[in-house]
């Protein structure tokens, strides 16, 4: 049968090409190449967000994919890729995909650093034919105090230094661990780490150099796997469902985590071969799916996986492209689906603070309180809402993304839009800032639902859409509109009811209450943007004084930095497993005040 080539175009016009048969699935075709067709519902045709502009043969358009379209999208050739059927060659525009992203480390704290690499400059003598040594004898003997483990293709480098009646050569060997000789030669040569945050959304690398110290540059990209769902429970289901589910998704991650790695390297002129040591962190199914482990365990309570401790292994043992002998481990988990993720987080907060609450907001919302002597933590399924899944108009945050929501100095409802160009969407951040908005503008009530009767004007509108109710948010100085539907608002209640519940039965076990916690720290790339006053004002965070609001931080990609300090300090991974050891884990769907709790933090007070 005949190859179709299709032709696809990243947001920021790079071409990949990629050759098919005529019948296949477009959304297939799309992540099979690596690329993210968008969506949140793992292809079942039933979210309506993976949008891409196409030209070519494709099957047409069905009444089901129609309703999930507007008239502009139809006229701009905007299909959905899980309902297109592939007729003949297609250019492919994925301007709704999330492109990887290569940067400089921003400021890092620092770390107790012992290095792992040193360099030690020595001194052999040329070829000499009264005493003629091999040259891997001059070295080891020059070199007694070290074991020399050189690579054949090191050896015939230096071959080419070694002439017959040369005086003595200046040499320098990077020594492993203050043992182990690993490479030699003439200029000055380092070896490199990565931390590794497998997320379920995305993946985030940083690089660091391990004679120094020094954070090079980060990396961070789209886990793939979200083309299979984008939560752990759809990834679980697939991975039980399809005969060859748990395989598609280890292989998948294996292929992501490797071009991330790739392109970190190739941005700094450096190999894999440069990698000597990756320190890695998840949540307890994604190191699972990372090591290709069934998640069986996972599928009902107790919900416990195959192992919880740190494994230490070769990155080869686990298919990740390094150097042959570079070491890689996983840091220890907690239990049920609190990962080293959660005990990464917990390695950045300054020893000082006794009693804190740590809230990492996503799709599965972990949580640790500490009140000074004891620790809990607990997860909750908060579904995809904060990344805009499941919402009408939700996205990721990216170009054209609305991601944060205010009343202007004249009492108008505005809004932010990244990158500054049209509204395509909507992601978390700026949706709890809308809840927050319309609440405190009592456009909605305590129980979510729209206020019909009062006065609505060009700033706002109530509209009846499809078979919902909406409101049209305009901002008439940007001259873009953003429409939010009553269901969207049920959906974040229910993330949002799913997280506070979980904070509520951390500080009943605690028999604390929310002000007498000496700081909340918010993790997550998701929880790094929000706004402090929107979360309270939603009662995703219990309610507390403005005064207080100070106590509430920010600490980004808390996972990747305590990876990092894990891969750079030679007493992390001891403080990891002392984490581990203190941490009672609390199964929230056992507790008997869970049901009423989270019935209650439904409501937006």
């Amino acid at each position: 049968m005949q190859e179709i080539r299709i032709n696809l175009f990243s947001p920021d016009g790079q071409k990949t090409v990629s050759w098919t048969q005529k019948g296949k699935n477009l959304r297939e075709v799309i992540a099979v190449s690596n690329q993210d067709p968008g969506g949140s519902c793992g292809g079942r045709g039933i979210c309506g967000k993976c949008k891409i502009r196409v030209s070519g043969i494709l099957n047409p358009l069905t009444e089901q994919e129609k309703e999930f379209l507007l008239p502009d999208e139809l006229k701009q050739g905007i299909r959905l890729a899980c309902f297109s059927t592939i007729q003949g060659p297609l250019d492919v525009y994925l301007d709704y995909a999330p492109a990887q992203e290569i940067k400089t480390a921003g400021k890092i704290r620092q770390y107790r650093f012992k290095p792992l690499v040193q360099t030690q400059t020595f001194f052999i003598k040329g070829l000499d034919k009264s005493d003629p040594r091999p040259l891997l004898k001059r070295i080891t003997d020059a070199l007694p105090e070290f074991d020399v483990s050189i690579t054949p293709h090191n050896l015939n480098e230096l071959v080419k230094l070694d002439r017959e009646g040369r005086p003595s050569i200046e040499l320098k060997a990077l020594v492993v661990d203050g043992q182990t000789v690993k490479y030699i030669g003439r200029e000055k040569r380092s070896l490199y780490g990565i931390a590794l945050d497998i997320g379920t959304t995305s993946l985030f690398a940083y690089l660091a150099d391990l004679e120094n110290g020094e954070v090079i540059s980060a990396a961070s990209a789209t886990n793939m796997q979200r083309v299979y769902g984008s939560d752990i429970i759809s990834r679980i289901s697939y991975s039980l469902e399809k005969e060859e589910g748990l395989e598609e998704l280890h292989r998948i991650l294996i292929s992501n985590i490797n071009s991330l790695m790739a392109d970190l390297l190739q941005q700094n002129d450096l190999v894999a071969n440069d990698l000597i040591k990756i320190m890695v962190v998840g949540n307890p199914v994604m190191l699972h799916l990372f090591l290709g482990l069934n998640l069986n365990g996972f599928a009902s309570t107790p919900y416990t996986g195959l192992f919880l401790d740190a494994m230490p292994m070769k990155a080869s043992t686990a298919e990740i492209e390094a150097r042959k002998d570079a070491d890689l481990i996983l840091l220890p988990q907690v239990g049920g689906f609190v990962g080293a993720d959660t005990i990464a987080c917990l390695l950045i907060i300054p020893p000082r603070v006794r009693r804190f609450l740590l809230v990492d907001i996503g799709t599965n919302g972990e949580m640790v309180l500490a009140d000074g002597k004891k620790t809990w933590s607990a997860s909750t399924a908060a579904g995809p809402a904060f990344e805009g899944g499941r919402i009408s108009s939700g996205m990721r945050a990216g170009p054209g993304a609305v991601d944060k929501v205010f009343f202007s100095d004249d009492g108008r409802i505005g809004f932010n839009i990244i990158g500054n160009g049209q509204v395509k969407g909507i992601c978390g951040s700026g949706l709890i800032d809308l809840i927050a908005v319309l609440r405190q503008g009592e456009y909605i009530d305590e129980f979510g639902t729209i206020d019909q009767n009062r006065s609505f004007d060009d700033n706002i509108k109530l509209e009846s859409l499809k078979e919902d109710l909406g409101l049209i948010i305009h901002d008439a100085e940007k001259g873009e509109s953003l429409v939010i539907t009553q269901q969207d608002i049920r959906e974040l209640q229910m993330a949002k009811a799913a997280i506070r519940t979980g904070i509520d039965i951390l500080l009943q076990q605690a028999g604390m209450s929310f002000d007498e916690l000496e700081a909340i720290y918010l993790a997550g790339a998701f929880g790094n943007v929000l706004q402090k006053t929107s979360c309270v004002d939603i009662g995703l965070i219990p309610p507390t004084s403005r005064d207080n609001l100070d106590k509430i931080i920010n600490i980004g990609n808390a996972a990747a930095e305590g990876a990092l300090k894990a891969l750079l300090s030679d007493t992390a991974l001891a403080e990891a497993r002392a984490w581990q050891t203190r941490i009672n884990y609390i199964e929230l769907a056992n507790q008997e005040t869970f049901q009423d709790l989270f019935i209650n933090n439904i409501n937006l007070k």
